[in-house]
């Protein structure tokens, strides 16, 4: 202890505080752009690593870091709030004070639940990861996960409001200090200074260093087990040679998984006018390429578009993509003139950013941006 000041927090614990910081909201934010699927679940694969230190770091770190030093007493966490009310200059504790004691608990088993709950989305709705398996079964309970993953971010968010605001009114009106606490790792508060052990260091920091190479690997390193896709390419001219020939002569070769089995039915019953032409297929050739058409249709799909295709136009016998609603959603926040770009020409020519597009693959992590400049 030097200047009425306690070294409280190590730089292991410092270091690992602002990384989940840091990396909790760059996984917030990439969760907006589809093509930045890969880097989120990177990012939230880094958060989960530092949620789990913390856990580990309070049974085994150093004093005040340690849940055993954390005061959860409901009665003394009045009191820290009443005493805070009434008295602007009171001594603080070195260690947690009972409302960040609660608050770093709670944020911590809820940002595990929120991870979690991410990896199962990942797996349900895009098939993809450790728990891909479960898109056979559970692909329609999608909206829940990804509702409850929702829920549990913006719950983080608003506790990690309350907690700056509650740093910022001990910073300025307090006078304690608190905003240089977590930086210098010295807090204006008697106690007994922190001696981290060296095999406390050693094994902290190499845990750290691997949660880093392990969001690199995921990021870097594609089709990686942590990350990689149930769904495989698909073979169209192998399993229907015709089907391939036909449809993709004039256009994209749409997948089939993409439209319900009555939206095929309806569009193979106009083939005097499919889309401004005359298909002039023999009543053989077109019931066949029907029957293939129906029979992998977007009912027998657990992939995400197709499970949400169905869902729109189920009953409607539509079958022009880019009218629906969905397709609209996703595209939203694409500029028109790419649309209208050289490279792209038509909004129907869905294979200038989905690379793997004619052979079934919608993945977000294979959009390929076009940069209509």
């Amino acid at each position: 202890m030097k200047n009425n000041q306690t070294y409280v927090w190590s730089f292991l614990g410092r270091l690992s505080h602002w990384l989940l910081v840091i990396s909790f909201f760059a996984s917030y934010i990439t969760s907006f752009y589809e093509e930045l699927l890969t880097l989120h679940v990177s990012f939230g694969i880094f958060v989960f690593g530092m949620f789990l230190k913390k856990i580990v770091w309070g049974l085994i770190g150093p004093k005040y870091a340690r849940w055993s030093d954390f005061d959860f007493t409901l009665k003394n966490l009045k009191f820290y709030f009443t005493e805070k009310i009434e008295n602007r200059y009171r001594e603080i504790p070195a260690g947690h004070n009972p409302a960040s004691s609660w608050f770093a608990f709670l944020v911590t088993w809820i940002g595990i639940f929120c991870c979690l709950s991410g990896f199962i989305l990942y797996g349900i709705q895009e098939g993809n990861g450790l728990t891909s398996f479960l898109n056979k079964n559970y692909y329609s309970l999608m909206y829940i996960y990804d509702d409850i993953h929702i829920i549990l971010v913006y719950i983080l968010l608003a506790m990690i409001f309350f907690h700056i605001s509650g740093v910022l009114v001990e910073q300025f009106y307090h006078k304690t200090n608190m905003v240089m606490a977590m930086v210098s790792g010295y807090k204006k508060a008697k106690g007994t200074d922190i001696k981290p052990r060296f095999c406390m260091v050693f094994f902290g920091s190499l845990y750290t260093f691997f949660v880093f190479i392990l969001f690199f690997y995921v990021y870097f390193i594609p089709d990686n087990i942590l990350i990689k896709s149930k769904f495989e390419k698909i073979d169209y001219k192998a399993m229907h040679k015709d089907f391939q020939f036909e449809c993709s002569d004039c256009h994209n070769l749409i997948p089939p998984h993409l439209l319900p089995k009555d939206s095929w039915t309806e569009l193979m019953s106009r083939q005097d006018n499919h889309y401004d032409e005359d298909l002039n297929l023999s009543k053989s050739l077109a019931k066949s390429i029907e029957t293939f058409l129906v029979e992998n249709s977007a009912e027998k799909s657990t992939r995400e578009a197709s499970f949400k295709l169905h869902e729109e136009i189920k009953d409607s016998k539509k079958f022009t993509i880019t009218k629906t609603q969905y397709w609209i959603n996703t595209h939203k926040n694409i500029p028109k003139e790419v649309f209208k770009s050289d490279k792209v020409e038509s909004k129907s020519n869905c294979i200038a950013c989905h690379k793997d597009f004619e052979v079934g693959i919608l993945s977000d992590t294979n959009i390929t941006y076009i940069n209509n400049k």
